[in-house]
């Protein structure tokens, strides 16, 4: 078996889990109608935790690549005994692929994500043409989606996509949370966006 095949098996192997860990929430999902907000790139879910506190009825998923901040974010939310919350160890392109047809997200929050500074690399940042049009089939009308850099020039990009986006429009909604993050404690500035479905 090549490169390829392997990398392909492995990326099927990794959605295959994540879909098993959604079928496994749908109980708890019931209440919401099948919906759930997702953050992506949640850290040690210090921000989810909070908003999943203030937010009883409503369900959030927190994904992230880095398996100790998983875990801490899990310990945080057990601390707390919320029910309405879920940490993964996942990539962020694989989970919304593996989201059920009957599941739809509400809300996506999506905080100082590796902006991939240098020009080169631009191709790999997260928030890009084809993740916008990736979310329409597993969101609702009214889904919104926030983001939130301390890189200018990676928030100009997501901001000038959005509203060249078909699928998207730029919204003025307020941050749902006024919570700060792990990441935005060690920043001293930093941008932020809304869009709503178009």
């Amino acid at each position: 078996m090549d490169y390829f095949s392997r990398a392909q098996e492995q990326r099927d192997l990794r959605i295959k889990e994540i879909r098993l860990f959604l079928n496994n929430i749908i109980p708890q999902l019931q209440a919401s109608n099948q919906q759930f907000s997702l953050e992506i790139g949640c850290g040690h879910g210090h921000w989810l935790t909070s908003l999943a506190e203030k937010e009883p009825f409503q369900y959030f998923i927190g994904i992230d690549l880095i398996t100790k901040r998983i875990q801490k974010a899990v310990t945080k939310s057990q601390k707390r005994n919320l029910l309405n919350i879920s940490f993964l160890k996942a990539d962020a392109i694989e989970f919304i692929s593996a989201i059920n047809d009957d599941m739809k997200l509400r809300n996506i929050y999506i905080m100082f994500p590796d902006p991939w500074p240098k020009a080169r690399h631009h191709k790999r940042r997260l928030v890009k043409s084809e993740f916008l049009k990736l979310l329409i089939p597993k969101t609702l009308p009214h889904t919104k989606l926030y983001f939130r850099t301390d890189h200018l020039n990676y928030f100009e990009e997501s901001k000038n996509l959005i509203c060249e986006s078909a699928e998207w429009i730029h919204s003025n909604d307020h941050w749902p949370d006024a919570s700060t993050s792990f990441f935005q404690q060690l920043l001293p500035n930093y941008y932020s966006l809304t869009a709503k479905r178009g």
